[in-house]
């Protein structure tokens, strides 16, 4: 075999471990546990993520996923430095355009029913965010944050919700 096929044969090797690591970079700059573990759950899961770095203490991870009664459903989760809690949120599920305490009513009404989901009336811009916060071993995260993350956008999308929000527009 000649010189000039193992050179070939050499660079495709190197672009092949080149491209491999790219797809682990996001993980690979997390610098705390809780999110490192969670990165690593989502890639072994092949889902989708951003990771937006750290900030005030925090790490941000953005997962987006597609909904029945939504164009989609974007996720923002904080892991806190003290590995000890995240917390998810997701922000203008709804511009609400009705009466306030019609928002209010109609929230508090979504609450009696599921109660593992706050949602939360932003006066400032009108819109209705869902909140909710996970304690976690930052060593053994990874499921149980996405388990978390699956049960609100599941109950956020749910028809009798969703309908809920919606009139609120």
């Amino acid at each position: 075999m000649s010189k000039r096929f193992f050179r070939t044969l050499a660079l495709v090797c190197l672009l092949a471990m080149m491209f491999s690591l790219a797809g682990t970079a996001y993980s690979e700059t997390a610098q705390l546990r809780s999110t490192q573990t969670f990165l690593d759950y989502l890639d072994s899961k092949g889902i989708k993520y951003s990771y937006e770095g750290l900030s005030n203490g925090r790490e941000e991870v953005s997962v987006t996923f597609n909904a029945d009664n939504f164009s989609s459903l974007k996720c923002l989760l904080f892991f806190k430095d003290d590995c000890e809690e995240v917390s998810l949120r997701i922000w203008n599920i709804v511009t609400a355009s009705a009466g306030k305490n019609y928002i209010l009513s109609t929230l508090n009404n979504i609450h009696m029913d599921y109660k593992f989901v706050k949602y939360v009336y932003d006066e400032s811009d009108s819109t209705v965010q869902a909140e909710m916060d996970v304690y976690i071993d930052a060593d053994h995260c990874g499921r149980p944050v996405y388990d978390s993350l699956c049960v609100m956008i599941n109950l956020t999308d749910r028809d009798d919700v969703a309908e809920m929000l919606h009139a609120l527009e």
